[in-house]
């Protein structure tokens, strides 16, 4: 009877990790608009691996269809990837926090960080 009871514990415990690790996943991608000139970046999932690129925006400068996000994907509970920095022309790694309508990106350079704010479309 123990057994049984540690077994249907396991069971549900797994079931409730398995839900929660596929809503995290899943509310990751979508539409953020970053900056003054409203620039849409899309991100989406490949494979097992997420990235964004510019969907639209007011610059006429921007390139649509740019890859601004890659090679992002969750390992120990954090999303890490790489981000474009258009002004410096380089990609840089950073942490990508997903909160309820924000996706803050946090860029690390040496002893230097700084976070951007993305908000959801």
């Amino acid at each position: 009877m123990k057994n049984l009871k540690n077994g249907i514990t396991i069971v549900l415990i797994t079931i409730c990790s398995i839900a929660g690790y596929a809503q995290s996943n899943a509310g990751l991608a979508g539409e953020y608009i970053v900056g003054e000139q409203n620039t849409i970046v899309k991100i989406e999932q490949q494979d097992a691996v997420y990235s964004g690129t510019i969907m639209s925006s007011d610059n006429s400068k921007v390139k649509i269809g740019k890859l601004m996000v890659k090679d992002l994907e969750q390992t120990r509970g954090k999303w890490k990837g790489k981000v474009y920095a258009p002004k410096r022309k380089e990609w840089y790694d950073a942490e990508f926090i997903l909160k309820e309508n924000t996706l803050d990106i946090k860029i690390k350079v040496g002893f230097f960080s700084k976070t951007i704010e993305w908000l959801r479309k």
